[in-house]
């Protein structure tokens, strides 16, 4: 088994979240991504093991206004990034609902939204606003909200292929102003001013070798870029993935590991595709990765989910978790995954371990270890993880 160490404690994991967030908003290739990339890299090598940062080119939205006009007032909100933009100046239109039967020429806010309408969520969204595109539309307006009121945005699935139609992305507390508007009929200015240009960011990239080069190698992701400061989000995954560097190199392994912090995360998991177009083989030769993602040890009604490739992997998940006595949310059915960086390990035909979920503050400015970590949980998940790295180190894969 994988030795203990300081990592696991309670205190470090709180210690390591909190810096992580101190860094600030963690947006793919802002200046806080890249100084993760520098802290992981530093924290990596006090831990024994060699890592680098990797650059890789990704779409950026460079953007210079995105608010709501109402005579003087304005309302800001922040665009939706696989979505269009307006002309400089904004566009002017009539403000309806969503329900409305003839949105052509209209700005469209989507109240259905605040009533859990199923047509808003996941990756159905996109359906959504096509079908508002083909209606002629001229804008969309998206109102959220975590429980304290702060914004909840929504990630870049089609960040390769945006969508035309401008949407922008608002607090759900001013929208009755905006139902007010629909009453009476009245227009908006609607402005999204931006452009997408290619820019940098980077991934934290390592290899430790096991003792038995033969023996397939098996990976441990993270992803650590996100829409704000993600302590609960992120800073789990990240204080186990330390955690567990510290085992790996305080007793070499038999079989090679790889591990990657991956960025793009909320561009449709664009620093882990970047990975895979260098490092194929990293993962499509594995034996199996562990992937640790949203929201592990989070607080505030937190959603924990697990999902393996297959049997094997999934008892010795459920193992894994038994010996830290932790009850998830949900356990999905051995397969194919659904979500997170493990879709993309799971589309090259690899095998994985998947932690990930929700919790109240997701994808929030709320998002902070004061009100949204729990460093005891997370330390379980973290122990739970080396039981996984323990089992997976020890699977019985055919030599090359």
């Amino acid at each position: 088994m994988l030795p203990l160490t300081t990592g696991y404690e309670p205190a470090a994991i709180e210690a390591r979240i909190q810096a992580y967030e101190d860094l600030g908003i963690h947006r793919t290739g802002w200046p806080a991504d890249d100084a993760t990339s520098k802290w992981l890299v530093e924290e990596l090598a006090e831990a024994g093991v060699n890592a680098e940062s990797e650059r890789f080119s990704f779409p950026r939205v460079e953007l210079r206004r995105a608010e709501l006009r109402i005579g003087s007032d304005r309302i800001e909100g922040i665009p939706l990034y696989d979505a269009g933009f307006t002309k400089y100046g904004g566009i002017d239109g009539e403000l309806c609902e969503d329900t409305d039967e003839e949105p052509f020429a209209k700005i469209v806010l989507a109240t259905s939204v605040m009533r859990a309408d199923p047509r808003w969520s996941g990756l159905e969204i996109g359906d959504r606003i096509e079908e508002l595109t083909d209606q002629g539309a001229i804008g969309l307006i998206l109102p959220s909200a975590d429980r304290d009121g702060g914004i909840v945005l929504r990630n870049a699935h089609r960040i390769e292929s945006p969508h035309g139609l401008p949407v922008l992305q608002i607090p759900r507390s001013v929208a009755s102003t905006l139902q007010s508007q629909i009453m009476i009929r009245g227009e908006v200015d609607f402005e999204v001013d931006g452009e997408r240009l290619r820019s940098n960011a980077t991934n934290v990239i390592a290899t430790i070798e096991g003792e038995d080069s033969a023996l397939p190698a098996i990976g441990i992701v993270t992803p650590k870029s996100g829409w704000f400061t993600c302590a609960a989000e992120r800073g789990g995954g990240i204080a186990a993935f330390l955690a567990l560097a510290e085992s790996l190199a305080a007793n070499p392994p038999p079989r090679t590991v790889h591990l990657l912090a991956s960025s793009g995360h909320e561009l449709n998991f664009y620093g882990i595709r970047a990975y895979t177009r260098v490092h194929r083989e990293r993962i499509a030769d594995a034996e199996a990765w562990l992937h640790l993602g949203a929201s592990i040890g989070a607080r505030e009604e937190p959603r924990a989910i697990v999902a393996s490739s297959d049997t094997e992997l999934n008892e010795l998940l459920r193992g894994a978790l038994t010996s830290e006595s932790l009850e998830p949310s949900e356990s999905r059915e051995p397969g194919p995954s659904l979500g997170g960086e493990s879709v993309v390990v799971s589309e090259l035909g690899t095998r994985y371990i998947s932690f990930l979920g929700g919790h109240a503050y997701f994808h929030s400015p709320n998002d902070v270890v004061e009100q949204a970590v729990d460093a005891e949980c997370v330390a379980r998940w973290a122990r739970a993880a080396r039981e996984v790295v323990g089992g997976m180190l020890s699977l019985e894969g055919s030599a090359a």
